[in-house]
């Protein structure tokens, strides 16, 4: 396709590989590494908290939208920056964990007395500079992009996205195997220091909007023009309900694997390898069909798919003879039929889950007022994780109440909600969403 042959659109896509790294670091490579280092089970559940600036990014994005240098450019000078802060931590990371590892009595390398807390508070400064990078990029793809690039690009930006994840999460955790986790840590860092070379070549945006004339109005301005449309809440509604039943069954997709008496071995290399592939071509065909179908039809197929992702899972559960519980797991083979489905519906809800990913991204894009683009996007792609986080905490109440099999149900009807919001902004048939863009 001609518009993914651009040189703006591959440097764009590109970067978000620089985005994706830091998702993958945090949540594979570096629980792998402290729970390899001897730190508690426990002490790592409670060093997920780190993540949270991820969530709250919003609330610092207005700093974004209205300071910046004016080299490179408004919104690559805050990538640039962020880069390099990225690459600097990690090298303070390795060197400290060169430190920080002492034999223990069996001659393993495991973390002195409280080094566990300092590597935390480097983990949160790291996520806490890649948020602010996020933000950043984000607003850059606002003012980048022209509208007929929207779709494509945002297949190819989740594309790079999960490849920054699976070179910092599983080509690093299988680096480890042979290099000590110092130099691990090091190559991941200098491989910011090379997208910030990607960042210096990147064109600037065709026409670079103003920045807001103060941070008060940073503040108030971005949220005045999107709450100012007609059909804001109606949107914002949409935008936290449409994954909302692909989230509820995501939530419970590993504990269903273990009750099917899956190895961890077996998981692992499903949600890593077919998954994370699966993922990757669904993003990339999302964008791609988007383009074709146009983005008020791409929505409508891939939330039907979506929920048909769902109820793939149920057919697995349909397929597993006994009980489906761990407890009953006795050494006995998992039946072909279950072993086959379960791939099946791994690889199917992993790509369907892509396409709505990117078709979503291309909303969020679109409506995005240039000028607050930083501000705007934080605020509303946090609504994606709203959902996310609503749908977890009632999960496994409804798994134990209706079964694996009536909850994978479940799971489709509740994906009914954001397809009747959907009739609203993008009525069944028609081309492009009726939505509120910039300036309405």
């Amino acid at each position: 396709m001609s518009v993914l042959k651009n040189r703006r659109v591959q440097i764009l896509g590109l970067l978000e590989a620089s985005s994706g790294m830091p998702l993958g670091f945090v949540t594979s490579t570096l629980q792998i590494f402290l729970r390899g280092a001897g730190v508690s089970l426990r002490d790592i559940g409670l060093l997920q908290s780190i993540s949270l600036p991820w969530t709250l990014k919003f609330l610092w994005s207005p700093l974004v939208d209205r300071y910046a240098f004016r080299w490179p450019g408004r919104r690559r000078s805050w990538v640039l920056i962020t880069q390099l802060l990225l690459a600097a931590t990690l090298g303070g990371l390795a060197a400290y964990v060169a430190r920080a590892l002492v034999p223990d009595a069996s001659g393993r390398a495991v973390l002195a007395g409280g080094a566990a807390a300092t590597i935390a508070a480097i983990g949160l400064l790291f996520v806490f500079v890649s948020a602010t990078q996020d933000i950043a990029l984000n607003a850059y793809a606002v003012e980048a992009l022209r509208p007929e690039e929207v779709g494509p690009a945002s297949g190819l930006r989740i594309l790079w996205y999960r490849i920054g994840m699976l070179v910092s999460g599983a080509l690093a955790v299988f680096a480890s195997q042979w290099l000590p986790w110092p130099v691990v840590i090091a190559g991941l860092g200098l491989l910011f220091v090379a997208f910030m070379g990607l960042t210096l070549v990147a064109p600037e945006p065709e026409a670079p909007a103003a920045p807001p004339r103060s941070l008060a109005s940073a503040v108030w301005e971005p949220l005045a023009d999107y709450f100012r449309r007609p059909d804001a809440w109606t949107v914002a509604a949409f935008l936290a309900l449409y994954k909302f039943g692909d989230n509820l069954a995501l939530s419970m997709v590993l504990p269903f694997f273990k009750d099917l008496c899956f190895s961890n071995a077996e998981i692992g290399l499903v949600v890593k390898s077919i998954g994370t592939a699966a993922t990757i071509a669904g993003a990339a065909g999302g964008g791609l069909l988007t383009a074709r179908l146009g983005l008020g039809r791409a929505l409508w197929v891939f939330g039907l798919l979506q929920a048909a992702g769902s109820a793939l899972y149920g057919v697995v559960a349909l397929t597993h003879p006994g009980a489906i519980d761990i407890a009953a797991c006795g050494g006995a083979p998992i039946a072909l039929a279950t072993r086959a489905t379960t791939w099946v519906a791994v690889a199917g809800e992993y790509a369907f889950q892509g396409m709505g990913t990117a078709a979503l991204l291309a909303l969020v894009t679109r409506i995005c007022e240039k000028r607050y683009g930083a501000t705007q996007y934080a605020l509303l792609s946090s609504l994606f994780g709203l959902g996310r986080v609503a749908s977890g905490p009632p999960s496994g109440w409804l798994a134990e109440k209706l079964g694996y099999a009536g909850f994978f149900l479940a799971a489709v009807v509740a994906a009914v909600p954001g397809m009747l919001l959907l009739q609203r902004i993008a009525p069944l048939g028609q081309r492009e969403p009726r939505v509120s863009g910039p300036g309405a």
